[in-house]
């Protein structure tokens, strides 16, 4: 009697223990991804580099920025002045590609911004950064655009928030006292202004309030933790970034492009796009695919 028992119980444990691993074989293994950020970086535009060395001349942009400026309007580090040469450090983001590529959403403390572009603008004296002299009206800039809004773009200085750069058109905020109008005029380039802060500058205007919905991401078959996730929204050219696998905040019913890059642990690209009308709070179910350079370029490009 004893024996069967322990043959009874035996049967048991080796059922139970069956079962165990069936079910643990049965759990997916999720796909691995390495971070994007070497390809996306391979992508973004470069920060352009001018030598300015003599009276306040004309800086024309790769796409068309103009800045017009001296060394009167910039300081050292301890307010000291600077004389000839300095160097002046351009990047340009005028298409929805570009921001992508370079991880720069357009929106101003979890609202969405509606942009003509934004640019990111630096100075140098032997490799010391530069800071615009505060109330200095020597630093004027141009963006270009076809059919610029009169009375309607501000400038949105662009600020670290932890790792993040968020922008806002408070300058007493970043600690600058304004003396010029916080809207962009146009001339016979675009849009212009004076500017009165270096660093990331975008031609916007709120667009969105502070209801409506989020995004958040997750996926049966890919582990998301280095997907960068992306959201276009086409009626006023926003550029959206998941972090943390969670989006937000998008007025309903708005038009919503989702675009998702990955690379893996060989090299090789994968993305996934979806396009939806955002009309409450929702879940994306993500489901990576292998594409290719040429592939995705398009994609982004056709934005």
């Amino acid at each position: 009697m004893k024996t069967l028992n322990l043959i009874a119980c035996s049967l048991v444990a080796l059922t139970i223990a069956s079962c165990s691993k069936e079910r643990i074989e049965l759990k997916p293994q999720l796909n691995s991804y390495s971070s994007p950020n070497a390809y996306l970086d391979s992508k973004k535009q470069a920060e352009q580099e001018f030598i300015i060395d003599g009276s306040p001349g004309t800086i024309v942009g790769n796409q068309g920025t103009t800045i017009w400026g001296g060394k009167d309007c910039v300081r050292l580090p301890n307010g000291d002045t600077i004389s000839y040469p300095f160097t002046l450090k351009l990047v340009e983001l005028y298409t929805p590609a570009d921001m992508i590529y370079y991880q720069m959403p357009t929106v101003s403390a979890s609202r969405i911004l509606a942009t003509d572009g934004e640019v990111r603008i630096r100075t140098f004296k032997n490799g010391t950064e530069l800071n615009l002299l505060t109330g200095c009206a020597g630093f004027m800039v141009s963006m270009p655009n076809a059919a610029p809004q009169l009375n309607y773009r501000r400038k949105f200085y662009g600020f670290t928030s932890g790792s993040i750069v968020d922008f806002t058109d408070d300058l007493s905020a970043l600690g600058v006292s304004s003396s010029q109008s916080p809207f962009w005029g146009v001339d016979s380039i675009g849009y212009n202004s004076i500017i009165e802060r270096f660093g990331w500058i975008n031609c916007a205007q709120l667009a969105g309030s502070t209801s409506g919905s989020t995004l958040t991401f997750s996926s049966n078959v890919d582990d998301l933790t280095n997907v960068a996730i992306f959201a276009y929204l086409p009626a006023t050219k926003t550029v959206m970034q998941a972090y943390n696998l969670s989006m937000g905040i998008i007025p309903n019913g708005t038009d919503v492009k989702i675009i998702a890059i990955a690379v893996d642990g060989n090299g090789n690209l994968f993305s996934y796009n979806q396009q939806l009308i955002v009309n409450a709070s929702q879940s994306i179910q993500v489901t990576m695919s292998q594409t290719t350079d040429a592939a995705l370029t398009g994609l982004l490009n056709a934005l």
